[in-house]
């Protein structure tokens, strides 16, 4: 039987055994030449067998000298005959004779002798008893010339013969037209039935691509509305930028225009794409909640974040313990900086007041160091004097490098974006070193394009200066600085407020 297989491209194969039945028919090819070969050698011995002369069947011998010298033998009771080598002894029943033949009960027999000429018979045997004579009234063993026995033989094997036909004939044959018949049956069903089944997925296809021309050809004619609804409604980039530039728009509300672009200004306004294959901060800022003019981060209804200030000597005598009370958690110290001219390394004049005060207030505290480093060896420099400052001074916050750009003639300020990567890399990874979180602090101008972001951005925190009411941007920071005017009890002036949400 064919094995159907169902191929996944939609077509069918068989697999049939051709060579088996090709194997089988030229079995039964041979066995009918063998069964012609059989009846003509049958033919050719029927035709020998018709040949022998009249004088060799049975009936031949009615009138012969041996039928006449068989019924004067007078008894079987005597002497057997001697064995002729050429000739053997059978018995044979007694032959009916013809109307010409003497009546049984004549004494006279007379005697004839076979012919001497060409005739085939052999001389007559010594007489045997006849049949009449003796007991059972049958005939004794008589000598069969070897013509007859050749009649014999020949009569064996055409039987033989006529028997080996018969069982060829009736043993089971195999037909290969019924077999490639139903195969051809079998092949035309399953090709229908492919065929079939291809029409009916077809059909579907066509339904299917019908019905997406017509989705497709309704969502272009709902977007076709909107575009003339948005041109109603909306101006073209350029002259957008026009206008933001006459009217010197900030930066927070032009940012409201953009999802996929930072928008940020220096001497002018800047709208950089946003690169998707830096790291992304996961903040859901539908939770960050304004409350007396501070923001808190509460995701799912809980307080994830914390309200800080940074100070430097510029906020001058702070009362720490009204500062506490206020709701601060935290204080960004700073404590030190690089002269911008000279390039010397200053502790700032109020940081061991301020990290001793604050600590013992129970604010978390973290400081800052303001760099003009313009080398890795310097940066690593100035780390190394940030360590010997807090050391044992109670910091659990970051540590972090401040690299502004001065409006005055500073040291740094040439630097390339590629080298403040290079010099922010060696001061954070010393203070790695060390044992503290390093952190970079900068607004959105000087990450854009200021400092090379990508190579700062996976391996050190970020604390980003952007005075919105809800910060925008895309990459992973750790702390906002949200004001520089905030006010908090216990510090005299305006002071920079910071939200830490430890991402």
């Amino acid at each position: 039987m064919p094995k159907e297989i169902n191929d996944p491209s939609g077509e069918w194969d068989f697999n049939i055994d051709l060579d088996s039945i090709r194997a089988e028919a030229e079995a039964e090819k041979k066995q009918q030449e063998d069964e012609k070969g059989l009846m003509a050698e049958l033919d050719a011995l029927t035709q020998e067998l018709n040949s022998v002369p009249d004088d060799l069947e049975p009936s031949g011998y009615e009138d012969s000298e041996a039928t006449r010298i068989l019924s004067s033998v007078p008894s079987p009771s005597c002497d057997p005959l001697p064995e002729d080598t050429n000739e053997q002894t059978v018995v044979i029943p007694a032959v009916p004779r013809k109307s010409t033949s003497v009546p049984r009960g004549s004494s006279n027999v007379g005697t004839r002798r076979a012919s001497s000429g060409n005739s085939p018979r052999r001389p007559a045997s010594p007489a045997r008893p006849s049949a009449g004579s003796g007991s059972g009234g049958q005939l004794p063993p008589v000598k069969i010339p070897p013509a007859d026995k050749r009649t014999l033989r020949a009569q064996k094997k055409r039987e033989k013969r006529l028997a080996r036909v018969e069982r060829s004939r009736q043993r089971p044959k195999f037909r290969l037209a019924p077999v490639l018949a139903s195969l051809l049956a079998i092949t035309n069903v399953v090709t229908l039935g492919a065929l079939g089944l291809n029409y009916i997925q077809t059909r579907m296809t066509v339904q299917e691509a019908d019905q997406s021309v017509k989705g497709a050809q309704a969502e272009a004619k709902s977007a076709q509305a909107q575009l003339d609804e948005l041109s109603k409604t909306s101006i073209p980039f350029d002259t957008f930028a026009y206008y933001v530039a006459k009217y010197n728009l900030s930066a927070e509300f032009i940012q409201e225009f953009f999802d996929d672009r930072i928008v940020y200004k220096d001497t002018s306004v800047h709208y950089a794409e946003i690169d998707d294959s830096l790291p992304k901060n996961s903040y859901d800022f539908s939770a960050l909640k304004w409350e007396n003019g501070r923001p808190s981060y509460q995701p799912e209804g809980a307080r994830h974040s914390m309200l800080g200030v940074d100070i430097s000597y510029h906020q001058g005598e702070i009362d720490w313990a009204k500062v506490k009370a206020d709701g601060v958690d935290f204080a960004m110290i700073r404590c030190g900086y690089r002269g911008y001219g000279t390039g010397d390394l200053v502790t700032d004049s109020c940081y061991e007041g301020n990290i001793t005060r604050a600590v013992e207030n129970g604010l978390e505290a973290g400081v800052y160091f303001f760099s003009q480093a313009i080398t890795a060896d310097e940066a690593v420099e100035e780390a190394d004097y940030v360590l010997s400052l807090i050391d044992g001074r109670g910091v659990t916050m970051p540590v972090v490098y401040d690299m502004e750009i001065l409006d005055e003639d500073a040291r740094a300020n040439d630097l390339t974006s590629s080298q403040r990567a290079e010099v922010a890399a060696a001061f954070c990874d010393r203070i790695k070193e060390a044992g503290y979180t390093p952190m970079i602090y900068g607004n959105t101008a000087y990450y854009m394009s200021k400092i090379d972001y990508e190579k700062i951005a996976s391996d050190y925190g970020i604390w980003l200066a952007q005075y919105y009411k809800t910060p925008f941007f895309p990459y992973s920071f750790s702390m906002w600085q949200y004001t520089a005017s905030g006010t908090v009890d216990g510090i005299d002036g305006q002071v920079d407020l910071n939200l830490y949400f430890g991402e």
